[in-house]
């Protein structure tokens, strides 16, 4: 009887400390500006990731406008930026499957919007084969130095979660800004290594910028 009870338990040991499945390498591929057709998409492109997963190659892009005038008689500017996400199809050819766009409008002071740099990331975490994007931006129409509004938005499929909030920056001895607000089905809905690669990620982008 001891000797099966001891059975039991050694495997019941042995089932707990299975470890739970890990983040899978996601393949990058060169990419090159050039593969995804400038009708497809609008703005010029700051950065792109390509790569393989499950689902085929993949290419997502980066863009933006650039300051426009939005109405030239009130003296106001805007700008916009855009992503995209493209699958390559059976003729070679690459078809939008998601797309998500930023604008500020009518700002009559200082335009900015603009994604972090390097703050693009493709990760497989939940190791399912599908990769997960996600990129950081900021916004604002500034009269003077300050917070910008920040938003990290992570996506996998057609699952979209988002954290926003502001840049923190310091002024002398004060500090500004740094709010932030998870998104409650981000917090209720998706993998849990999700949110722990997204809070990581909000906090190298934005953070402590000194200002005059």
């Amino acid at each position: 009887m001891k000797f099966y009870l001891f059975i039991i338990t050694l495997v019941y040991i042995l089932l707990s400390c299975t470890p739970a499945p890990k983040e899978l390498p996601v393949p990058l591929l060169e990419f090159k500006p050039g593969m995804i057709d400038k009708k497809l998409y609008k703005g010029k492109i700051k950065d792109g990731k390509h790569w393989k997963d499950k689902r085929g190659e993949n290419v997502v892009i980066l863009t933006q406008t650039g300051v426009y005038w939005s109405n030239v008689y009130d003296a106001t500017r805007g700008a916009k930026i855009f992503a995209y996400h493209f699958i390559k199809t059976a003729d070679n050819s690459f078809k939008e499957i998601w797309k998500i766009s930023e604008v500020v409008e009518a700002c009559a002071f200082e335009v900015k919007l603009d994604f972090f740099y390097n703050s693009l990331s493709i990760t497989d975490l939940d190791g399912d084969g599908m990769a997960e994007v996600g990129f950081i931006l900021s916004k604002g129409c500034k009269s003077e130095p300050g917070p910008e509004e920040k938003k990290l938005v992570f996506y996998e499929g057609q699952n979209l979660y988002t954290i926003k909030g502001t840049t923190s920056v310091i002024k002398g001895s004060q500090k500004m800004g740094g709010e932030k607000v998870v998104e409650k089905r981000f917090e209720e809905e998706a993998p849990g290594e999700f949110l722990d690669f997204a809070n990581k990620q909000w906090n190298k982008f934005g953070v402590s910028q000194a200002i005059k």
